[in-house]
């Protein structure tokens, strides 16, 4: 079974039913983040239509800013998702530093649920590799998904000493970019996201559907000399191992 560590499902507008209809048809467990409250709500009702698909609520820095005076009305919601995200900093698209302090306070506050309840993350950590890191470190935040990361390998490597997985998406489709990170993770902390349906766009100016997943996974195959089926289970474990749970699902 196919797994999406990281898409953004209530973006789809028109292309919505084609989504969900290739999720079931690839049998695609998609881990759909959310950006803020109004996000996760919708991401709650196209949950309702399709099982394959896990719910996340997080704040992204990029909305924090909004919610750094209305922390408790998060409450609710960090009780209820089975991990939180798309949370984090990023000093790195966001320009304006005055946001930085905010979005700090956001993502601690998030970072305090995560801890309280034993929850994981699902981490956007752009330009703040160091800053992210050590409010792991200080909540003591074990398992979490780094996604997309562009830092450094060498804050990857600490990033695997704390427990942390990885995502392989469509950077690796970019012909002008080697293969980066996909090439020497740890096959064990992988794990492959598509940032549907944005993401693609940032390629090939195309809306990514949910197949485009097969694609990654062939590619990341390629780079690690692994037959794709052989990948698919790997890839599978990996996630029953983040979520802690036995591999006796429904494959």
């Amino acid at each position: 079974m196919l797994v999406d560590a990281h898409a953004h499902l209530d973006w789809y507008t028109d292309a919505l039913p084609e989504a969900l209809k290739q999720i079931e048809k690839l049998r695609i467990q998609t881990v759909a983040v959310a950006m803020d409250v109004p996000s996760y709500l919708k991401t709650l009702e196209i949950s309702r239509s399709c099982p394959l698909v896990i719910p996340t609520f997080g704040i992204h820095p990029w909305e924090a800013a909004r919610y750094v005076d209305r922390l408790h009305e998060l409450d609710r919601y960090l009780q209820d998702t089975p991990v939180i995200g798309e949370a984090g900093l990023d000093f790195h698209y966001v320009k304006d530093k005055e946001l930085y302090p905010g979005q700090m306070k956001v993502f601690e506050y998030q970072c305090s649920w995560a801890r309280r309840l034993s929850k994981p993350m699902n981490l956007h950590t752009r330009g703040a590799d160091h800053e992210i890191l050590e409010m792991m470190r200080r909540y003591r935040i074990g398992k979490s998904i780094i996604h997309w990361y562009a830092g450094p390998v060498s804050m990857m490597e600490e990033y695997l000493a704390a427990g942390c997985w990885f995502t392989v998406g469509i950077d690796v489709l970019n012909p002008r970019k080697t293969p980066g990170i996909a090439a020497i993770l740890p096959l064990e902390r992988i794990l492959l996201e598509t940032d549907n349906p944005d993401g693609y766009r940032w390629l090939s100016q195309e809306i990514g559907l949910p197949d485009l997943l097969l694609k990654i996974l062939e590619k990341l195959a390629g780079i690690r000399g692994i037959p794709a089926d052989e990948l698919e289970n790997r890839l599978w474990q990996n996630w029953q191992d983040f979520l802690g749970s036995s591999t006796n699902d429904e494959r």
